[in-house]
């Protein structure tokens, strides 16, 4: 029943400490740590669990195996009974003290009978409990996947992003360099051709 309850209470602590695995400030959160160590203490729990309903079975199996003797022995003692008295002068005093043990002996194995059906009822409680933290686990795990999908699929898309800005920013500088360099060349050129303007005046005038 302890290891039941474990069983329970580390189930309902799961989704608790999924959402607990979610940053809430923007900063980066290990993805499944609480949420794992929750499945761990779980799957310890119903690991336990297993093994302690295989117990259960395998005492009910012994109890009813031995509450079936009994009745085995108890049958073969009354029939044993039956042919003894059919000799006897007192037959039916002899047969209703024969039925009475017989009587006597099947009631001893019912307390066996009765803590056999109390172990199958548990082991089965046990094993639904067992089916539903599996899938719990399952779902954590799951979701823990599915969380560590999500931060590798950001974490992608801001190196993405990154290198998008990278490409803009040196296509950018290039395009100002690009600029810069015409508006030299222009100057340059404006600057020769002033030269040649006032060479070609100056020899106009000694001309005259």
């Amino acid at each position: 029943m302890a290891l039941l309850a474990l069983i329970l209470m580390a189930t309902t602590a799961l989704p608790a400490a999924a959402a607990g695995d979610l940053p809430t400030n923007g900063s980066a959160a290990p993805a499944g740590a609480t949420g794992s160590a929750a499945a761990q203490t779980a799957q310890t729990a119903q690991t336990a669990q297993t093994a302690q309903t295989a117990e259960m079975l395998e005492e009910a199996q012994a109890l009813r195996a031995r509450a079936e003797a009994i009745h085995s022995e108890a049958d073969a003692r009354y029939a044993a009974a039956q042919e003894t008295c059919y000799q006897k002068f007192l037959v039916n005093a002899c047969l209703d003290d024969a039925k009475k043990e017989w009587t006597r002996a099947n009631l001893e194995a019912r307390p066996l009978e009765q803590r056999a059906r109390d172990l199958e009822r548990e082991h089965r409680r046990a094993e639904v409990a067992a089916k539903e933290a599996q899938r719990a686990l399952d779902a954590e795990r799951r979701a823990v996947e599915q969380r560590e999908q999500a931060e590798r699929y950001r974490a992608e898309e801001a190196l993405r992003a990154a290198a998008r800005e990278r490409k803009q920013s040196n296509k950018e500088a290039q395009a100002e360099a690009g600029r810069r360099k015409t508006e030299a060349e222009e100057a340059a050129r404006r600057e020769r051709a002033a030269e040649r303007a006032k060479r070609d005046a100056e020899r106009a005038a000694k001309a005259k």
